[in-house]
This record gives structure tokens, sequence and C-alpha cells, in this order.
């Protein structure tokens, strides 16, 4: 009886795990543009394009990250062991590998991006605030001041001095953290298909051929990504 109860209480957990965050698993890794197994695992992954990367997260994660979708399957009565640590990301012909960032410190990386520069800027925001600024009157053409309090939700578009970056707040911070992790790959240990994205903090080029590589059971599994 405790065995039978150990193993739903794991099961219950990894449907927990696999709905709280991540994405929907495709059917078999078989089913991503790059993909391979070991016998005990398979995984399956795609590389976002920028426009893709738009469309899916409101953070602005072309500034400062290439982004993976990536989706794990555990061979029967073998639980896989999923961490950041699994994973890397290299330039095909360069030595150097990157591992992939956790939420928060992609968000804190964008949070200082935005609050350090003055070009258009595209985050999540939401909350209540007190907002005020100058708009030119269209009848007199001549400046008149505004100010206000808002509340909002969703995408936040700014442009200014430094420091006033929509993005550049510890709200948008905290905001930014939650929507990277409710969207990437869910670690621990699970035994149902799971899938999200992985965050590797390199600079986007051109013409650059990229390879994930998973580590499992001391083993490497090398999965070169179409452009």
């Amino acid at each position: 009886m405790k065995t039978v109860c150990a193993s739903a209480v794991l099961c219950i957990a990894n449907l927990a795990l696999a709905s709280s965050v991540g994405t929907v698993p495709r059917s078999a890794a078989t089913q991503y543009s790059a993909h391979a197994a070991d016998g005990q695992v398979s995984i399956g992954a795609e590389k976002l394009s920028q426009e893709q990367v738009r469309k899916t997260f409101t953070s602005d994660l072309n500034r400062c990250c290439v982004v993976l979708e990536v989706a794990i399957f555990a061979a029967k009565d073998h639980p896989a062991d999923i961490s950041l640590g699994n994973f890397s990301l290299r330039v095909v012909s360069i030595d150097a590998a990157v591992r992939p960032s956790s939420a928060e410190v992609v968000a804190s990386s964008l949070q200082h991006k935005s609050a350090s520069d003055r070009d258009v800027t595209v985050t999540p925001s939401a909350g209540i605030g007190y907002e005020n600024g100058t708009y030119r009157d269209p009848y007199t053409g001549t400046r008149q001041h505004t100010s206000g309090v808002y509340s909002s939700a969703g995408v936040g578009v700014g442009i200014g001095s430094s420091g006033n970056q929509s993005g550049s707040t510890e709200a948008d911070r905290k905001t930014m953290a939650l929507e990277l992790t409710e969207k990437g790959l869910p670690e621990g240990t699970v035994s149902a298909p799971v899938a999200g994205h992985l965050y590797f903090p390199i600079a986007k080029k051109k013409n650059v051929k990229y390879q994930l590589e998973y580590t499992v059971d001391g083993k490497k599994l090398i999965l070169p990504l179409p452009e």
C-alpha cells in the first residue's frame, strides 16, 4: 500500500509541476526541429526567431538572450532530473559554451538595460501608480502639463531619460521574472513530459549556428539547431 501511495504522490507532483509552469509539450521529441535520445530520455528543442520571441513574451528578450523551447520526455519508470545546469548552448566551432540564466537573472538584466539607456522599451507592466507628463495642444501649439492615477496590466512602452524607462523599476523586474518563470522549462524530477523555455545570455548574430548540449546520467546529447 505504501508503494502505491508513494507512486500516486509522485504522479500528482509531476502533474502539478508540468501544469504550473512551462509550455504544453508536443507529442514526441521528434516533433521539434532538433531532437535526440539516449534510451532513458528524449529531448526536443527549437530556437525561437526574434519575431517568435516578440509574440511569445512581453519582456523584451531580444535585447539579451537566445531563447529556446525545450521538451523533455522521460522513459517509463525512469524519471528525469531537470536543472539549468544540465544544459549549455554552444556556437558551433567555438569552444566556449553558455549556461542558461534563471528568470530572476534575466529580469534583473533587462531592468538594468532599461534603466541605463534612452531607447524605446517594451516590457510587462502591472499595478497602480501616479503618472505625470506633458503634451502639445493641437490647437494652440503650447505644451500642457497632465497628471493622474493610472492602473495597468500588460505591455508598457517607455521613451525618456535614464531612470524613467518602463521596465526599470523593481516592480517591473518582479513582473518580468514572473513571466519568465511561468514560461520557463520546469526544474525538478519529472516522469511526465514537460516543456518550456531556456534563456541563454548570448548576443544574437546573423549566420551563426548553435548547438544545444544536454547532459544526463553522465552522457551528453548534442542537438544541432537549424538557423
